[in-house]
């Protein structure tokens, strides 16, 4: 079934969750943390009004793309397609698609028992229409030591009995988790022999035992101020992340989906990767359109629409834009199945969070040419509402087409754009890029390249 984004909201504020900013226990109708309850509430609403649906083998039920198992190429690319239009209209992180791809590389890692634990999980998740999260970065400590040397800083089984596993350890730079339905928790790596305790992938449910941490930024800080202008993006906010912090949490055999299986990890954690590092090129499209659409609305609010230089910018950032989507629907087409699941092709995937970061760079140097010093330069809307308010709005003004209140709220958009943390969540949000042509390395038939130069300049004898 699907549900609405006001359900969604009643449903999740309804949690009694141990969730922190600054230091105290809050609730989701604090300032930093409604605008993640907006964003996931949102992709409720736009998956009625958009048909982002499909009919599930497993439940019976009519679900949402992102809970659903995808079985063809046509239904990666719905997934792409929505997960676009999300990025373009939230102009931040729409929270829910590291648990499509933990679903997905989890169904085609799995067999027996372990798959079966799944499925009643997904039916779960699809009945109810769940927001489902995934978390996989361990804080790492001394990144030059083995998880065994620094276990405290890895997620791991402190002990075990009949009725589940106790977990200690913490997540961290996870999106949203404190927003979520359900979060399933992936190791941050493989592991080898003697690390089996490290070896574990579960699901974690609402009102688990489970402390959440917001991240703190200038931007966080914003929305803690009255008003709206000076937040940029005042409904959905920044990329908003958290800290989960695990404390001999109690996790019962049903939902604990691997355990000290080094062979799975490696799979899932593959799967995970391709998964999530195609998706994200879709994404960073809407990030682009997104911006595409403030730097044409600041080109008119400066009377400067026609200006040669600023619209072959404009084109650029369009051009960056479809590439990545292009990446995306490339990795769709040429993917495989994989237990039944449709993966997308691992190598464009990878070239996909290459390609998408320097995009989305691209993309940011253009916007701040377009819009030119003052998205860090303005004043405040309170200097529009104070005594000295007629002369801020006085030399605010630019073409007459627009308010000058109207053109600084496109101005600290971009601001929001320019200054705030989505461009380090796009550089390492599902592994670095450096990560990426690691990989990259790996798959690409360098051999059958050099032959070809070699048949070409007759040197076949080397």
């Amino acid at each position: 079934m699907l549900i609405s984004g006001n359900e969604y909201r009643e449903r999740v504020e309804s949690y009694d969750r141990a969730v922190y900013v600054r230091g105290s226990k809050s609730n989701l109708s604090h300032p930093n943390l409604q605008p993640v309850v907006n964003a996931i509430a949102y992709t409720y609403d736009l998956a009625l009004e958009k048909s982002f649906k499909v009919n599930s083998a497993i439940s019976g039920e009519e679900v949402n793309i992102l809970n659903h198992v995808i079985t063809s190429r046509e239904e990666l690319m719905l997934r792409y397609d929505y997960q676009r239009l999300l990025s373009m209209n939230l102009a931040t992180c729409n929270y829910r698609c590291t648990g499509s791809d933990a679903i997905n590389a989890l169904y085609a890692s799995l067999e027996g028992e372990s798959k079966e634990k799944l499925e009643r999980i997904l039916i779960e998740i699809q009945k109810k229409d769940f927001a489902c999260t995934a978390a996989l970065t361990d804080p790492k400590g001394d990144r030059s030591k083995r998880p065994v040397e620094e276990k405290e800083m890895y997620v791991r089984v402190v002990r075990e009995d009949s009725d589940g596993v106790y977990i200690s350890g913490a997540k961290i730079h996870q999106s949203g988790a404190f927003a979520a339905d359900l979060t399933f928790v992936l190791p941050t790596q493989t592991f080898k022999e003697g690390e089996e305790d490290f070896a574990i992938v579960f699901a974690i449910e609402a009102e688990d035992d489970v402390k959440y941490v917001l991240q703190n930024t200038g931007y966080q800080a914003l929305f803690r101020e009255e008003g709206e202008v000076e937040k940029g993006n005042p409904a959905y906010g920044d990329r908003i992340t958290c800290m989960v912090v695990f404390n001999e949490t109690f996790i019962p055999w049903e939902r604990v989906l691997i355990y000290r299986d080094l062979k799975a990890i490696r799979n899932v954690l593959t799967h995970f990767a391709s998964s999530h590092r195609c998706v994200g090129a879709a994404c960073k499209a809407g990030f682009i359109d997104s911006m595409v659409g403030a730097a044409s609305l600041m080109m008119k609010a400066n009377g400067l629409e026609k200006a040669p230089a600023l619209r072959y910018k404009l084109g650029e950032m369009i051009a960056a834009s479809e590439a990545a989507y292009g990446i995306a629907a490339g990795g769709a087409f040429k993917g495989k199945a994989a237990n039944g699941v449709w993966l997308p092709n691992p190598l464009i995937a990878n070239a996909g969070k290459v390609i998408g970061v320097e995009g989305m760079a691209k993309a940011m140097l253009n916007l701040s040419e377009i819009a030119g010093g003052i998205p860090v330069t303005a004043p405040s809307e309170d200097d529009l509402k104070s005594e000295i308010g007629e002369l801020v709005a006085k030399y605010l003004r630019g073409s007459k087409s627009f308010t000058p209140e109207q053109r600084l709220k496109i101005i600290k958009f971009i601001e929001f754009w320019l200054t705030s943390s989505h461009f380090v969540g796009a550089v390492h949000g599902g592994g670095s890029p450096s990560a990426a042509l690691i990989f990259l390395q790996i798959l690409a038939d360098i051999e059958s390249k050099e032959e070809a130069v070699k048949r070409n300049i007759n040197i076949l004898d080397i």
